[in-house]
């Protein structure tokens, strides 16, 4: 449960602090505060900080506005203008500027001593901090069966999440590759939308990392708000023309803390699946067939039953320099039809009836009865989550 802008200002009635602009930024994550007075000061900011000024460019309207414009291009959740030794008023042309971005703007009393805001602000986002990771360990202790579960459950009610919420989990993969500065900085950004969208519609959720995948678990969203949720994300990454790289499975909406194991791999199988079938949501109630594959535990069967048809295909390929193999997935994924199969591969029907028997030759199926395309169909579902 990240500390938000608004959170930090309803702490701060000591301060007499006044919200000027930008109340709908009042959901920003923070990360850090930051105390700068310049443009080139600005540029040490990494993003997510409340940044505290104590104006000394004093009564310039036009650097004051290039200054505030600058933080904000540079991802800072907040501007707090101490107001009284160098300025006295904050021009109407950037409080404008502030609303149309959505970015908060608060004066602060000259008299406030700047290094107890500070102090205190600080404290808060480190205790939120080590709040947030302890909640991300016991959950994933839970999930993953480490350690007496009745302690566990009972250290998640401290942190205020009742044994009988509803947890719904999601995953999120990214389509970047692994390692690379693009990825670490995707997989920054990712955690901040997901976990800004959900503080801002409900305070409680739980975020952490997992196998380079990002999870997000909602608390007690009805379906309307998980609609809403992914909506929301779904516009965000459009916006961000981020949307061709992320794929995210969303699991179902399970009550108790105890029985949250299945209900996170059912959000992770359904992550794979989407990635694999290029669906950038899916929900594990929409998979089908894989519903009944993911939760068979034993691979060893699956990867059997798998060698025993596709995997005659791949062998034979190998053996003889053919492609029977990629033949047959377009002909699953044309659902049997053999003209379209004709029309994407530039072949005569006749050719490709050819190829059909001689991949059933191969497999030793028989794809003209129910029992044939069955087995076909299963080991082309099994291809993508083994």
């Amino acid at each position: 449960m990240a500390l938000t802008v608004g959170n930090l200002f309803k702490a701060s009635v000591q301060y007499n602090m006044k919200l000027l602009a930008g109340e709908n930024g009042l959901n920003n994550l923070v990360q850090w505060v930051h105390i700068i007075e310049t443009n080139e000061g600005a540029h040490f900011l990494h993003g997510n900080e409340v940044v505290i000024t104590e104006c000394i460019l004093g009564n310039d309207e036009e650097k004051l506005r290039c200054f505030v414009e600058t933080v904000y291009k540079l991802h800072a959740s907040a501007l707090i203008v101490n107001t009284g030794m160098f300025i006295k008023t904050i021009p109407d042309s950037i409080i404008a500027f502030c609303n149309e971005n959505q970015f908060p703007l608060f004066t602060i009393p000259w008299e406030v001593p700047l290094v107890d805001v500070t102090r205190d602000y600080c404290q808060r986002i480190m205790d939120n901090a080590v709040r947030e990771d302890s909640v991300a360990s016991i959950i994933k202790d839970l999930i993953f069966n480490v350690g007496d579960k009745k302690t566990l459950i009972h250290q998640m009610e401290r942190y205020g999440y009742m044994s009988s919420c509803v947890m719904t989990f999601l995953c999120f993969s990214l389509d970047i590759e692994k390692g690379t500065e693009e990825f670490v900085n995707a997989c920054g950004c990712l955690k901040h939308l997901s976990e800004r969208t959900a503080k801002a519609i409900k305070d409680q959720y739980i975020s952490f990392g997992y196998q380079e995948k990002r999870i997000v678990v909602l608390i007690d969203y009805s379906k309307e708000q998980l609609e809403q949720y992914l909506d929301d994300i779904f516009k965000k990454l459009s916006a961000q023309k981020r949307l061709s790289q992320v794929y995210i499975g969303v699991g179902d909406a399970v009550k108790g803390l105890e029985n949250q194991d299945i209900n996170f791999m059912r959000a992770y199988a359904a992550c794979e699946v989407a990635c694999k079938r290029q669906e950038h949501i899916l929900r594990y109630q929409e998979l089908g067939l894989y519903k009944l594959l993911v939760n068979i535990g034993n691979s060893e069967v699956l990867s059997d039953f798998y060698k025993d048809s596709f995997g005659k295909l791949i062998e034979y390929d190998k053996e003889n320099g053919t492609d029977y193999h990629h033949f047959i997935k377009t002909y699953i994924e044309c659902n049997g039809h053999q003209g379209d199969v004709s029309q994407k591969f530039f072949i005569h029907r006749n050719t490709v009836n050819n190829y059909i028997r001689k991949a059933e030759e191969i497999m030793g199926l028989d794809l003209t009865s129910w029992e044939g395309k069955a087995r076909l169909y299963a080991a082309f579902c099994i291809e993508s989550i083994l």
